[in-house]
């Protein structure tokens, strides 16, 4: 073996590219909503901020399809790309964070009940989700066939990390953060 073996590249590309999917399809759904929560960060002129949401839509859908069917070369590029936009997404985030605009909804996957605000435990998921998808660009993997306990096992990965994933959001956008919580 000349690298990491190839189940956990795969669980990443498909976690990784799934988010991305969800992400760029509910900006999608409601792009007027996604163009007014970009224009709230106030890091763009008014003129740019349709063109930007569209480019970031657009991207997200891009770099989450690449992920989950280029592989294996296709994938790892399109990691660099998720990585370079989680990071973006982070420095936009802290930028808010330090000016005091914490009350801003992030935008991070669509428009619906459970919307999150800003808040330090973000930035930090997108800073290690962005480290997570660099590292599986920069490292080599080998390939190997698939057996079926490949399947199973990355089938059982991708359904903790989304149910792990899917538990943060809520903690995020329930409003207990930087709370303490008396039972």
């Amino acid at each position: 073996m000349t690298g990491i073996d190839i189940l956990p590249v795969l669980v990443a590309n498909v976690l990784l590219g799934s988010l991305f999917l969800l992400s760029g399809g509910g900006k999608l759904r409601d792009f007027p909503g996604f163009v007014g929560t970009l224009g709230n960060y106030r890091l763009l002129p008014a003129a740019l901020v349709r063109p930007a949401g569209a480019m970031i839509v657009l991207a997200e859908l891009a770099l989450g399809a690449a992920a989950i069917i280029a592989v294996p070369l296709g994938s790892q590029i399109a990691m660099l790309g998720i990585a370079g936009l989680l990071l973006a997404y982070a420095t936009a985030m802290g930028i808010n964070i330090a000016r005091g605009r914490d009350h801003i909804d992030c935008g991070c996957l669509g428009f619906g009940a459970a919307q999150a605000t800003l808040g330090w435990e973000l930035l930090l998921r997108n800073i290690a989700l962005a480290t997570f998808a660099f590292a599986v660009f920069a490292l080599p993997f080998s390939a190997r066939p698939l057996g079926a306990i490949d399947w199973i096992s990355g089938i059982g990965a991708i359904a903790a990390f989304a149910l792990l994933y899917l538990g943060f959001g809520q903690f995020s956008a329930s409003g207990l953060r930087g709370k303490a919580v008396v039972r």
